[in-house]
């Protein structure tokens, strides 16, 4: 099943993509710095990356695009934001990068999933873990 890299600061966002994620068929790593994210991007193994555009701490949400694109240009990069602003949108479509406004609703996600990096044959839907 593909591996894609979730980066975000917030832990319930974490968790809650996470689940998201591995029950439409992915396997899931996360990071909540920029800078762990882009070491682990590094990882062969990682085929997509979801990055948080508004990220604390000494390395922006852009910065971390900016060096995931350079590291691993052919890595599909999908960047989140409740702040979609000209600026930023047009330097995503610049750098084939998709933008993923919140909230969002889960079937679009998806399908931009799909789209991107589509679920190894057989690897359909997991059951929820029960709780």
């Amino acid at each position: 099943m593909p591996t894609i890299l979730l980066i975000d600061d917030e832990l319930a966002i974490r968790k809650y993509m996470a689940t998201l994620l591995s029950q439409l068929g992915y396997s899931i790593r996360t990071a909540d710095d920029g800078n762990t994210g882009c070491e682990m991007a590094g990882d062969p193994e990682i085929k997509l990356v979801i990055a948080d555009l508004n990220m604390p701490g000494e390395i922006s949400g852009m910065d971390i695009v900016r060096k995931i694109r350079a590291m691993r240009p052919d890595c599909p990069i999908i960047v989140v934001s409740g702040y979609p602003t000209p600026d930023r949108l047009k330097e995503t479509d610049e750098n084939g990068i998709e933008f993923l406004t919140k909230p969002f609703e889960i079937p679009f996600l998806a399908s931009i999933l799909k789209r991107l990096l589509p679920p190894d044959p057989g690897s359909g839907p997991k059951a929820p873990v029960p709780k």
